[in-house]
């Protein structure tokens, strides 16, 4: 074979197999600088700072319960304040967290957001968010979202790995629990993605402040400097407000991290097609503030990186195709991997070839979002701001 009859192989070698090892690499290390507890788990000298914990929730009434139970039974030997937020729920989730707050022996205060009473350019969130920050007198502030369970250590764990180790915020990537078929296959894929796309296993280097990254499912962060960047009305109309959150705290030289909390935190997403179709496409456009470039880098590797193993197969000679062999139990090895560190099935690896073209047609839909700057989040339309 002459030299110029390698340059294909080459080629698609570079694009394939041995991207794919790059990935591999970078999960490896994400798996490894995303461990920021300490070890082994221990207490701050001196007494525990106050701690306020801020749920937001709108038509929640399924998981809400659980959720603030969860909370109530922290495992917090200092002043613990639960604060959940009613954000205009149509539901009867106001009547469930009253219910818990009488039940509370005053340990759970609650707050109404009113249909109407959302201000002029904000999002529900950081507006339900502000509201309980006003009435919160903790040193650390903790922002749980209303679908999350919390195992009993999981607010000690986030304020001693604060105090400890003199972090400005601390944010857990909780466990996603899956309750059907397509978001057990889909949902530890779109976190192999988010994390690919965003450059997740950099996100606690100091060297690097422009790559920040945080779970809006679980953040504490010291009330000093939430009070400094000015609080969520800095992020008063973002739907990504918990990356831009973490984002404005490394620009300012604040340190932000990001941590596995898959044994403190629990989650659900979302259950059928529809809703992973349209929660996840959100995410991916809402943390990539309105512009489509990490989006379309993410469909050029599904085509270079994935679906090039198709004519390697179908019309490629004998060295290509053992090249597109090896490429697809790389692939599988690999998804295989990053589902087992989402502490999901692995074997769920190996229906890759549906799930790729499921998040093809996610990537499809975060660029129609993009294009027509439109987007429903939470109930409420959003118009979507590409940064400047």
């Amino acid at each position: 074979m002459e030299l110029g009859q390698y340059a294909i192989p080459a080629i698609y070698t570079v694009c394939g197999p041995l991207a794919w090892l790059v990935i591999g690499f970078a999960m490896l290390k994400s798996r490894a600088r995303l461990r920021i507890r300490l070890s082994p788990p221990r207490a701050p000298d001196g007494p525990l700072p106050a701690v306020s914990v801020i749920v937001p929730c709108r038509n929640e009434s399924t998981h809400i319960a659980s959720c603030l139970r969860s909370i109530l039974d922290q495992n917090y030997a200092g002043d613990l304040q639960v604060i959940a937020i009613d954000d205009r729920s149509t539901d009867n989730t106001a009547s469930v967290i009253d219910a818990l707050r009488d039940d509370s022996a005053g340990r759970l205060q609650t707050l109404h957001v009113r249909e109407g009473e959302l201000p002029d350019g904000w999002l529900g969130k950081p507006n339900a968010l502000t509201r309980g920050v006003a009435i919160a007198r903790g040193q650390w502030l903790v922002f749980v979202d209303s679908d999350c369970t919390l195992a009993p250590n999981a607010v000690i764990e986030a304020i001693a790995t604060g105090v400890g180790r003199r972090f400005d915020l601390v944010s857990f990537i909780p466990r996603f629990v899956g309750s059907g078929f397509w978001d057990g296959l889909m949902t530890p894929l779109c976190g192999i993605a988010t994390s690919a796309m965003f450059g997740i296993m950099y996100a606690n280097s100091a060297m690097l402040p422009r790559i920040a990254f945080a779970c809006g499912q679980f953040i504490a962060i010291r009330r000093e400097v939430y009070d400094a960047i000015g609080g969520h009305a800095a992020v008063k109309d973002s739907a990504g407000e918990d990356v831009e959150i973490a984002r404005i705290l490394k620009r300012r030289g604040y340190r932000p991290r990001l941590g596995w909390g898959l044994d403190l935190i629990t989650t659900r997403m979302h259950s059928d097609l529809r809703s992973i179709m349209q929660g996840w496409s959100r995410n991916f456009i809402a943390a990539s503030r309105g512009r489509p470039w990490r989006v379309l880098a993410a469909v050029s590797f599904l085509f270079a990186g994935v679906f090039s193993a198709i004519p390697a197969l179908v019309l490629g000679d004998h060295l290509l195709q053992s090249l597109g062999v090896s490429h697809l139990v790389l692939i599988t090895m690999l998804l295989a991997l990053g589902y087992h560190q989402a502490a999901a099935s692995a074997w769920r690896a190996l229906l890759w070839p549906i799930s790729i073209v499921v998040l093809l047609a996610i990537y499809a839909r975060s660029l129609l979002l993009c294009y027509t700057r439109r987007l429903t989040w939470r109930g409420s339309p959003v118009e979507v701001r590409a940064a400047s």
